[in-house]
């Protein structure tokens, strides 16, 4: 009876213990399988996330690919472009030689076509009346002191054929061609040896007839002649255009200031050349 009872007792535990076992499986079992439905929510967004990545990566490859692509045909648009470059470049240099060749013989036909002219300025508009050549051979004959029976053999002379200047301006030049070039040289040269010729008192100067080009060039070389005497530098300009420097370690004589560009330079003097003459 004794054991019994103890049995009795003991069974609301044994019953409340296995009650709350139960529960805690209840539980456990719970917890699984809201973890497991976690698991499978995870598990959809994590193949939902992995396709939207791999789909990203495939754009992403696609336009590598097209980069890539693009990247190969503008670098060989590129290549073409500077391989045209350089040939538009030695066919640019080759015109522009061809040019200077072209103009320097053109300048040489021209400068020849003038050799039996000469310029005279200084002379006042209107002096020469209707009479051009009765009045530069009076002229040629008094001031320059040429003996009466040199026969000058004028052809025509006129004044250059600018805009008349108005009564303050300087007077355009007088233009005189002779028949023979010997005469011309030997009137110009007398000119040049005297240095002190007038006309009513005032300086004239006879000079060759040089063309435009030559005339801009020559002004050129006398700017850059100022520029060396005020350096205590003897220079002088022989014809057509050329610089002639006397220098310590002796006389250079230049074709053109292009040519003595480097040399100026070194001496502090900067001269603007034309493109043209670099080639």
């Amino acid at each position: 009876k004794t054991t019994s009872r103890k049995e009795t007792c003991q069974l609301p535990e044994t019953t409340t213990v296995v009650s709350e076992q139960k529960d805690n499986m209840e539980t456990v079992l719970a917890e699984l399988i809201q973890l497991r439905k976690e698991h499978t929510d995870a598990s959809h967004d994590t193949k939902a996330t992995l396709s939207r990545v791999e789909s990203s990566l495939k754009d992403v490859l696609e336009r590598t690919t097209k980069l890539e692509q693009q990247i190969t045909d503008t670098n060989q648009r590129v290549s073409d472009a500077e391989d045209q470059l350089l040939r538009h470049d030695r066919v640019l240099r080759y015109m522009l030689q061809r040019e200077a060749n072209l103009s320097a013989k053109c300048e040489d036909l021209e400068s020849r076509s003038r050799r039996n002219n000469l310029r005279i300025y200084g002379i006042p508009e209107g002096e020469e009346k209707n009479d051009m050549i009765s009045f530069v051979t009076d002229l040629m004959r008094t001031s320059l002191k040429l003996p009466q029976d040199m026969n000058l053999n004028i052809e025509r002379a006129h004044r250059s054929l600018n805009v008349k200047p108005k009564d303050s301006a300087p007077p355009r030049s007088i233009i005189v061609r002779f028949s023979n070039y010997r005469v011309k040289e030997k009137v110009i040269q007398t000119a040049w040896s005297r240095r002190d010729v007038t006309y009513h008192g005032q300086r004239i100067y006879f000079d060759q007839d040089y063309t435009a080009n030559v005339q801009k060039k020559r002004k050129q070389v006398r700017e850059v002649i100022k520029q060396l005497k005020d350096k205590n530098v003897k220079a002088v300009s022989p014809f057509p255009a050329q610089l002639k420097i006397h220098l310590d370690s002796g006389v250079k004589t230049f074709a053109t200031l292009a040519r003595a560009a480097s040399t100026l330079e070194k001496m502090g003097i900067h001269v603007k050349i034309d493109e043209r003459e670099r080639y």
